[in-house]
């Protein structure tokens, strides 16, 4: 993933199937370039950590969004709704 497309509040999964599947929110940019992010689904859930931004863009695969209880990958056709 590119890391121009990482942003606060975004949520991103590594795409990953099966017990290694995880979604991590980003919950802070700092002014090094850096974000921290909690895990919200997955191994280590609950947990936050702090990552430079393209190491956190390397593991990311894609954004996605909570739908009722789904996590859903955010496509062209799939925009976010609005807050």
């Amino acid at each position: 993933m590119d890391e121009s497309s990482i942003k606060y509040g975004g949520c991103y999964s590594n795409g990953i199937y099966g017990n290694r599947w995880a979604v991590r929110q980003v919950t802070r940019e700092h002014a090094d370039g850096s974000v921290t992010f909690k895990i919200v689904a997955g191994p280590e859930r609950r947990k936050s950590a702090t990552l430079a931004r393209d190491e956190f863009a390397s593991w990311a695969q894609y954004e996605v969004v909570l739908k009722e209880n789904e996590w859903v990958k955010l496509t062209p056709d799939r925009y976010r709704e609005p807050e």
